[in-house]
């Protein structure tokens, strides 16, 4: 009982520590506004400790409703899965679910967590133990993520006449059984050498092991299941105990201080609880987001020719090269594991009986590219790493400042993000147009033309939107301790637009050519903008 009082107890405490951060740059920012920064009693509200603690409480009830509202997704695309893309299979929106979300997606989250930058920053200011930390958040997180999935259990079970007990326990069980394993696989990976590419070969097969399965076996042996109430009533007591052995173990796990150490020192944000390093990142681009590598005399004589503004782009590049090269090596893999699961699929299933219900799901398809080419863009990424590792020293130079070096800067760098953008965008418009082809032939030629307009015009939004609102807003501090709110303002509503895409049930050609329109209109106008008011707007905050 006392530990999970105290468990309670430090993880409120994290949560007034990130909510009294939040509220600190909020009012920073608003300070700092024409006009309304002096009628706000700015420094009053920094003293007032309850008024922020009052602030907190309403950041975290927000926070959480949206933690809800996102972990009901699933629902929604396991029931678009088994609708749309499953139709012919007979599987329903529960048995995606329990493959897709019970059993796929704790992989994912367990295998490739690290810990966010608050939270290294609580670990160091508080000076709280990392491995009795990171045992209480995850155990936590994980029983705060059973309550919103006994939700979603329960709404699906109604929407597929399901009994409402067996099911919830039935899912809510093997959930927490699946993220207890990939947990506790993830320990002993983290420390062994090259962890990621192992981490991602987990993955990958497991996907294609997963995806194998759903058109093989999953209807028949879910039918099965819930035609045998006792059977799911023994899989629910193993789950259970299997939950409880592989959590005892997990917590008892001799190595756990060092996998603590490694995470927390490969964490994106770790240079921040270091004072040595705070005050070396302004002079070391190789410090940061940890992607970024030196490089060797050779390398550097590839930029002899350039020089200014154009030479720290280029170097900027070359050394983030490795880092970028493996995100995108990842998105690769799962695009064209499921691509060509999905290839073999139509060659064995009738998924698609004829040019008219290939382009209804074409057009049904073009929402959901939106959401997935926002997830997979490498922008935030790399305007992050730009500012931590570049900008955060250059912009103190006048030369740097210059209109000039501004806007050779800006295009340098969204030719950059389109180029590996486009890659990854690429092979997804490969695997779209093969499908097409092998479906119905050279009929779907409209079809492959409309797919290219949304996926070029797509690929160009998400390329321009993160580097154009860097430059318009410029959101961090020259300490990188505050993030502008209006920063995160607009990249929630860019995010809410995205999701709002996926909860489209009916669209058609006019809704894909609006949306490539609208994304080019996006860029031009944004181009224009960036001419003419980012050279007042990119600047060093202090």
């Amino acid at each position: 009982m006392s530990n999970v009082r105290s468990t309670l107890t430090e993880y409120v405490s994290l949560q007034l520590f990130k909510g009294t951060t939040f509220i600190n740059g909020l009012f920073y920012f608003i300070g700092r506004i024409p006009f309304i920064g002096k009628i706000i009693p700015v420094r009053m509200v920094y003293a007032d400790y309850p008024l922020k603690k009052v602030f907190t409480y309403i950041k975290f009830a927000i926070s959480t409703a949206i933690k809800v509202i996102i972990g009901i997704i699933p629902f929604f695309v396991s029931s678009f899965l088994a609708n749309v893309v499953f139709k012919e299979s007979q599987l329903s929106s529960f048995d995606i679910w329990l493959v897709v979300f019970a059993f796929y997606l704790p992989i994912f989250g367990s295998l490739f967590s690290v810990p966010d930058k608050k939270d290294v920053l609580f670990i160091t200011n508080f000076r709280i133990n990392k491995s009795s930390h990171l045992k209480r958040m995850t155990l936590l997180e994980l029983c705060f993520d059973l309550i919103i999935v006994t939700i979603v259990l329960i709404v699906m079970s109604l929407f597929n006449s399901l009994p409402i007990i067996l099911t919830t326990l039935l899912g809510s069980s093997a959930y927490v059984f699946f993220s207890m394993i990939w947990l506790r696989i993830d320990l002993p990976l983290t420390l062994q050498k090259h962890p990621w590419i192992k981490k991602v070969a987990i993955l990958v097969v497991m996907l294609a092991l997963v995806i194998g399965f759903c058109f093989t076996m999953l209807s028949s042996f879910m039918r099965f299941l819930f035609s045998n109430p006792l059977v799911i009533i023994g899989l629910i007591i193993f789950n259970c105990l299997a939950s409880w052995l592989v959590a005892k173990n997990y917590l008892s796990y001799p190595r756990f201080s060092l996998v603590a150490d490694k995470k927390v020192s490969s964490s994106m944000y770790a240079f921040e609880a270091d004072d040595k390093e705070l005050k070396n990142k302004t002079t070391n681009f190789t410090e940061g987001v940890g992607l970024t590598k030196k490089m060797s005399i050779d390398e550097q004589a590839n930029f002899d020719d350039l020089s200014g503004n154009a030479y720290l782009n280029a170097l900027f590049f070359s050394r983030f090269k490795k880092g970028l090269g493996k995100g995108l090596l990842i998105k690769v893999i799962s695009i064209s594991v499921l691509g060509l699961a999905l290839v073999v699929a139509s060659q064995f299933f009738p998924l698609m009986s004829g040019v008219g219900e290939l382009e209804k799901f074409m057009y049904r398809l073009v929402p959901s590219l939106f959401f997935v080419l926002y997830l997979t863009s490498v922008g935030k990424s790399v305007v992050q790493s730009l500012f931590m590792n570049c900008d955060i020293s250059m912009l103190s130079f006048p030369f740097y400042r210059t209109k000039e070096a501004i806007i050779s800067g800006f295009l340098a760098r969204f030719k950059k993000i389109l180029f590996y953008n486009s890659i990854v965008n690429g092979v997804l418009l490969v695997w779209l147009i093969l499908f097409n082809l092998l479906v119905v032939g050279l009929n779907s030629i409209h079809l492959i033309g409309l797919a290219l307009l949304v996926i070029i015009s797509l690929t160009l939004l998400f390329s321009f939107h993160e580097l154009f609102v860097y430059y318009l807003l410029q959101p961090f501090t020259s300490d990188f301790q505050v993030i502008n709110p209006i920063y995160k303002v607009v990249n929630g509503v860019f995010y809410l637009f995205a999701y709002m895409n996926l909860q489209l049930k009916t669209t058609g050609l006019y809704y894909a050519l609006g949306l490539s329109i609208v994304s080019l209109l996006y860029v031009g106008i944004g181009f224009f903008v960036i001419l003419k008011v980012a050279p007042k707007t990119f600047k060093l905050k202090k």
